[in-house]
């Protein structure tokens, strides 16, 4: 009695969210994502701008802000690099919203990136970015 209430329970709610909730991530943004991600490590500033909205902005994990073209700007000094791997990554779509959260390595330890990515008229694209170095336990 109690396990078949709790499944018309769970169902209720699950019903209640919008489809984009539970929506697995569409292929187009993962590709999105990698393209982005292989733009970063080769220093690829036109397949970065491609797929950056016009008022992206980055938060670095020392917490300074960077705009799109503050952020370009570093990008076209910077040296290409490898891709560093992915450790853990958990997208969610939210209709014409995606959030990524990952943890990769960095320069000094590990970190948590969680980027939100939009659908327009141009595809997808990112509209924002946090980096969070991953906390010594």
């Amino acid at each position: 009695m109690l396990q078949a209430r709790s499944s018309r329970w769970i169902l209720a709610v699950l019903c209640l969210l919008p489809a984009g909730v539970i929506a697995q991530a569409p292929p187009e943004l993962r590709q999105a994502m990698r393209a982005r991600d292989l733009a970063v490590a080769k220093a690829d500033a036109v397949t970065w701008d491609r797929l950056t909205t016009a008022d992206f902005t980055v938060v670095t994990p020392g917490g300074t802000l960077f705009t799109k073209a503050e952020r370009l700007a570093q990008l076209k000094q910077q040296k290409p690099d490898t891709l560093r791997p992915v450790l853990e990554e958990k997208i969610s779509r939210y209709g014409d919203v995606g959030v990524r959260r990952m943890r990769r390595p960095a320069s000094a330890g590990e970190v948590w990136i969680m980027d939100v990515w939009v659908k327009g008229a141009r595809g997808w694209r990112v509209a924002a970015v946090q980096v969070t170095p991953v906390a010594k336990q």
